[in-house]
């Protein structure tokens, strides 16, 4: 396979129908292990006039990785593959001395990844990427072995699930594969010393974790702008309460402000409520239209289960269009994930 053909495959994968989480900023790294295949080789044996095909079982593979990702979605990284345990299934040849022998195929490579996570803001992020560096490549034909360090390249497509706002899940496939490795091996089954030149392309699926330093804190804890008056003082008007990224549900401290939003509500005889939703700029800016309506109902809903007519309550979603803390496009500021209750009074 030709390294445009990698670019392709992986740009085809990307256009498959997959939600994807906002970029979070930072350095991160990763860890991951899973199968390889190593495709069908030819063998050539340069100083005999013998060829040989040979066939390989599935074997292993682990990584670790370090790199940059920014917020708008490009990242760069580092990574150390092994690629183990692929042992040969068959080798065909016209030489008798080299039919049916054994062996096994490994590699150590040390690559330098370009990789571009796609942002349609949920926790998932398809990504496609593609990579160049060198690998040493190990071949054990016939109990002799060799290897040789040559130049290798990779295409990436695959597809991360945050599981927090630093820690991600990520599946992938990758293609990998090298410039024609030779070895010199000394004379398997027989035959006179030779050097053999050969191919070495992989079919890789592997899971892994990617943790990433100095992502946003979680959101504070929700409380009022001022401390609630009492029934005699003038009421306050305006309560907040903050929501988890990509969340619409009321947590414990959130109800509990709005319990109090309820009580003062009904001590100061209020004509009307609005409840205006909120959110960050992770997503687009559609989905964030969605989300901040989505929350403005969850907190009207709980001001209605604490007693408040849902006829004097009436909801509105801003998205992303008023932040509480300006910021560029893809960041997730927990500040700006919130919910205001602005009450009227006689």
């Amino acid at each position: 396979m030709t390294l445009r053909g990698i670019l392709l495959g992986t740009a085809l994968a990307a256009m498959l129908p997959t939600a994807a989480m906002a970029a979070t900023e930072g350095f991160y790294v990763g860890a991951g292990a899973g199968v390889n295949w190593t495709r069908d080789a030819d063998l050539r044996f340069e100083n005999t006039p013998t060829d040989a095909s040979t066939s390989f079982k599935l074997g292993g593979i682990g990584d670790i990785s370090a790199g940059y990702a920014t917020a708008a979605g490009p990242r760069a990284e580092l990574e150390f593959a092994w690629r183990w345990r692929n042992a040969i299934d068959s080798t065909d040849s016209s030489n008798a001395a080299v039919n049916g022998l054994g062996g096994k195929a490994s590699s150590l490579a040390f690559m330098g990844n370009v990789l571009y996570d796609i942002n349609t803001g949920t926790a998932f992020t398809p990504y496609i990427g593609v990579g160049a560096g060198i690998a040493q490549v190990r071949l054990d034909l016939g109990g002799f072995d060799d290897r040789d360090w040559v130049f290798a390249y990779q295409g990436i497509a695959g597809v991360s699930y945050a599981l927090s706002q630093n820690l991600a899940l990520t599946l992938d496939y990758r293609y990998f594969a090298t410039l024609d490795p030779k070895f010199d091996l000394g004379g398997p089954a027989g035959l006179a010393s030779s050097t053999v030149k050969g191919e070495y392309q992989n079919h890789t699926i592997m899971a892994g974790l990617r943790y990433t330093f100095g992502a946003p804190a979680a959101a504070p804890a929700a409380a009022p702008i001022a401390p609630a008056a009492p029934v005699q003082a003038q009421p306050q008007s305006e309560y907040l309460v903050f929501f988890d990224w990509d969340k619409a549900n009321i947590t414990a401290a959130s109800d509990k402000i709005i319990g109090d939003a309820a009580a003062s509500a009904g001590q100061v005889r209020a004509v009307s409520i609005h409840v205006v939703g909120h959110t960050d700029t992770s997503g687009s800016p559609a989905y964030n239209q969605r989300l901040s309506l989505r929350r403005a109902d969850a907190v009207k809903n709980a001001l209605v289960g604490k007693g408040v007519a849902a006829n004097q309550i009436t909801v509105e979603g801003k998205g992303e269009t008023q932040l509480l803390v300006n910021t560029g496009a893809n960041v997730r500021e927990p500040s700006n994930r919130r919910a205001q209750i602005l009450i009227r009074v006689q």
